[in-house]
């Protein structure tokens, strides 16, 4: 008896994959460059069309969109651990840069002035003398990591994105969220200390904040200045393995995001409330999907029964 079966290869829509999601590119005139945005819609959205949604930005969108949007529209309905609906907005590079998204990142994900560690630059040197990219990439690369421009993403998320977003989709304009990891977690604890207009809720998983970084000088600044932080939530979470194993992580990331914690506590912003989760078993590679759920489980989460 033949069982053989013929393997009929396809390439499946994107909307058969992520039937509740819509995908823009958008050029930025603040910060030069294209973006992207995937807008993922909670179930709900369509229930009630006089009702606005909360919504929370997410950075390294063409990392963490594929990974968590699936889980998005049943989550508010999770009986263990359910959420306020809300709606998605995966922030990443365009279709023609999306393979270089791992190098465009440190440019928009940095404060300026921010040192970058000699590990980063040595990657892109090996990347180039190991035929891994262009020499010509490289050099535009190492270029660009001495003028990072954090400074001027947010300007595109907060007078760019959001306005446009906000006229197509009924997004609740007090109730706006940003969540990152790595660099993307330093960029989301950038925010925060600069007290932004829009961000209100935000996660910063295991920022990438070393012992030099213009955060902790950001943060003096903040304490100085007596500024309200009253309404506004920061939500750290740092992967266990940062901490406990004896590797770059552990020297870089682990003890600088403690020491922000330490001065979160020494040195508190008023009205600012702070709250940290680690990671248990994860490392800085896998924690990243784990600390999205922390951030929305301590931010937008809701009793079961509600």
């Amino acid at each position: 008896m033949d069982n053989s079966v013929e393997l009929a290869e396809s390439a499946p829509s994107f909307g058969s994959l992520f039937p509740s999601t819509r995908y823009f590119e958008i050029d930025s005139r603040i910060a030069g460059v294209r973006f992207s945005a995937w807008v993922t819609l909670p179930a709900q959205y369509d229930a009630d069309k006089a009702q606005s949604f909360p919504v929370v930005y997410q950075v390294d969108g063409n990392l963490f969109f594929p990974a968590t949007a699936p889980f998005h529209q049943a989550m508010p309905s999770d009986s263990l651990s359910p959420l306020v609906p809300f709606i998605l907005v995966s922030v990443g590079y365009s279709n023609a840069e999306s393979q270089d998204w791992q190098w465009l990142r440190v440019r928009d994900l940095l404060p300026p002035d921010e040192p970058i560690p000699e590990a980063m630059l040595q990657a892109v040197e090996y990347s180039v003398q190991a035929g891994l990219l262009p020499k010509e990439k490289g050099d535009r690369y190492l270029a660009m990591f001495g003028k990072p421009a954090a400074d001027k993403f947010l300007g595109f998320l907060e007078g760019e994105l959001h306005p446009a977003l906000a006229a197509t989709f009924r997004m609740d304009e007090n109730d706006v969220g940003l969540w990152g990891d790595s660099y993307g977690g330093l960029f989301a604890a950038y925010v925060a200390i600069k007290r932004s207009d829009l961000f209100k809720r935000i996660g910063a998983g295991s920022p990438g904040i070393i012992e030099n970084s213009q955060i902790f000088k950001l943060y003096q600044q903040a304490v100085d200045s007596k500024e309200d932080y009253s309404g506004r939530r920061l939500h750290v979470t740092i992967a266990a393995r940062e901490l406990t194993q004896p590797t770059i992580y552990q020297w870089l990331v682990a003890r600088s995001t403690t020491e922000l914690l330490s001065q979160t506590t020494l040195h508190p912003l008023p009205g600012l409330q702070v709250s940290t989760e680690i990671i248990p078993l994860e490392t800085h590679l896998t924690a990243g999907v784990p600390a999205w759920f922390s951030f929305l489980r301590a931010c937008y989460g809701r009793s079961p029964i509600d």
